[in-house]
């Protein structure tokens, strides 16, 4: 066979290093969670290569089994990790495209993308690590013998951008392999598992340039880095070739029908979305959803919650009634201690959709999600604390929440962080720091920071770089943008003199509202009258 090698059970001996009770406030902002440190392994022999492969296990969310993740050091040689880690940090070709997760840029790409190589540099470098270690593995592991690769994709973790990925599954993987790329001692955090709903169960994992982490569909994990630059590697396995193809998840079926909980919000959510062979089906997605939830599956208890709150009118219910039953699923993921959870319920208080508006619950639910590293929860802690909602108000205090989350890379964070150096609202006034703070946040595609920016840049008389970003966002609609891309065609500035052009921009600035571009067609309108008599 292609694997050799003693195979361990589930349980085996992996255990958490230095594991905490209760903790301080901020405690999770400042000092990551322990690593799970795995046992030593058995020897193990794939294809040409021989080690050892280290085996860890969990208990899954309501104590419905466990799920085993397995470790291989040095499955790939360093000198072919430093290629693949040199082609990733040279290529071009990261995306700002909105997560599945979490909605924020994802700074990744796709070397090879449903069974098909893009990036042939890539290819030449990673294919025989692919064919002859890393599928012969995962075939044998899971005793798969069709296994294949569906889809290899990069991420990046650099400071500015994005930090973190929050806890999730990989529902549309049946096997997912990370490589580790970057040393560990460059970069604090990483890839952690977390049990359990809440953030006092995350266990970091260290992966060594070479190592292969590899995990069924059914583990909870994110990513979260505190500092310094990361690089990984990641493969999704589905499996069958035919499974790739048709770009469908055909090993949960038998699980869902046996009520699995992990199965059955992963195939609702195909359902809900109407993706990986399953048709939109929102009342089959609720029903499989409500399933899940019964079972005290944290993330289909939110998903319920977000369905009713959204889509009421597709549900058949009063609207009253939907957000009702909105907040009461939310509610049992939020005591569970699920942070995503926590937050929308937060939200739920802070709007008064299902409940009564009530800005000190609102509070209560936002922090406990915010000292879990929701960051977008600790970016609403501070806009609570900037406008005196539920707790008195307090420059200072909003400042730290929205530092904690633009240092996490959330956008909004980062652009009302600039704000608050411009006026020194909170944070000593401070022009440096808050152009810093807009850059990054424009280079995640906020308009807001974009258009700051670009103030920045003409106030500074560097009007070309001024209008090459206002060029940009008046393209996408942006009237502010389009007023002053207007106005440098109306005055040659920072583009050549071009009238039409500029009545063009400012008639579209103009007609969302722009008080601004419509005074300067009236200009325009005068010019015209001027030169006519």
């Amino acid at each position: 066979p292609a694997v050799t090698g003693a195979v361990a059970a589930a349980a085996a001996g992996g255990r958490a290093e230095g594991r905490r009770k209760k903790v301080p406030p901020g405690h999770y902002w400042t000092t990551p969670p322990p690593r799970y440190v795995f046992g030593e392994g058995h020897a193990l022999q794939v294809e040409d290569w021989r080690g050892v492969e280290q085996v860890g296990s969990v208990t899954k969310p309501g104590k419905v089994g466990s799920s085993s993740f397995y470790r291989l050091p040095g499955l790939v040689p360093v000198e072919t990790v430093d290629r693949i880690l040199t082609h990733c940090m040279q290529s071009t070709d990261y995306k700002v495209d909105a997560d599945s997760v979490d909605k924020t840029p994802t700074f990744e790409y796709y070397p090879f993308r449903d069974g098909e190589w893009i990036d042939l540099g890539m290819k030449s470098i990673l294919e025989d690590a692919v064919e002859r270690r890393v599928l012969p593995y995962v075939r044998e592991r899971y005793g798969c013998r069709f296994c294949a690769a569906s889809d290899i994709l990069v991420r990046r973790y650099v400071p500015g951008e994005r930090r973190t990925h929050a806890v999730h599954f990989d529902g549309h993987a049946f096997v997912t392999a990370v490589l580790g790329l970057s040393r560990p001692e460059d970069f604090e955090g990483g890839l952690y598992l977390q049990p359990e709903p809440d953030v006092a169960s995350r266990l970091f994992f260290r992966i060594e340039p070479g190592d292969l982490v590899v995990h069924s569909f059914d583990l909870q994990h994110g990513v979260h880095v505190w500092k310094g630059v990361r690089y990984s590697l990641i493969f999704w396995i589905k499996d069958s070739l035919q499974a790739v193809r048709e770009r469908s998840t055909p090993w949960y079926e038998e699980l869902a029908e046996r009520g699995d909980p992990d199965a059955l919000y992963n195939v609702a959510q195909n359902y809900e979305y109407g993706m990986f062979g399953k048709p939109l089906d929102l009342p089959r997605a609720i029903h499989m959803y409500e399933q899940s939830a019964r079972a005290g599956h944290p993330f289909a208890q939110n998903n319920l919650g977000l369905i009713y709150k959204r889509a009421s009118d597709k549900v058949g219910l009063p609207l009253a009634e939907a957000l009702q039953r909105s907040c009461d699923w939310l509610r049992a993921g939020a005591e569970g201690g699920f942070a995503m959870a926590q937050k929308n319920l937060g939200l739920a208080y802070a709007n008064g959709q299902g409940v009564r508006r009530n800005d000190a619950q609102a509070v209560i639910w936002m922090r406990k999600a915010a000292e879990q590293l929701e960051v977008e929860a600790a970016y609403m802690m501070g806009e609570l604390y900037r406008q005196g909602r539920g707790v008195p108000p307090d420059a200072k205090e909003a400042a730290k929440w929205y530092e904690r989350s633009a240092e996490a890379g959330f956008p909004k964070a980062q652009y009302t962080l600039a704000m608050l150096y411009l006026e020194g609202s909170g944070v000593p006034k401070d022009a440096l720091k808050a152009e810093h703070w807009l850059h990054l946040a424009a280079r995640q595609g906020d308009p807001e920071a974009k258009n700051n920016l670009a103030t920045v840049h003409a106030q500074r008389g560097e009007v070309d770089q001024a209008a090459e970003i206002w060029w940009e966002l008046a393209r996408n609609g942006e009237p502010n943008a389009q007023c002053n891309i207007g106005m440098c065609f109306m005055r040659g500035v920072g583009r050549q003199l071009d009238l039409a052009e500029a009545r063009r921009w400012l008639t579209k600035a103009s007609g969302q509202g722009h008080q601004m571009a419509t005074e300067a067609l009236m200009q325009l309108d005068s010019r015209k009258g001027d030169s006519a008599g």
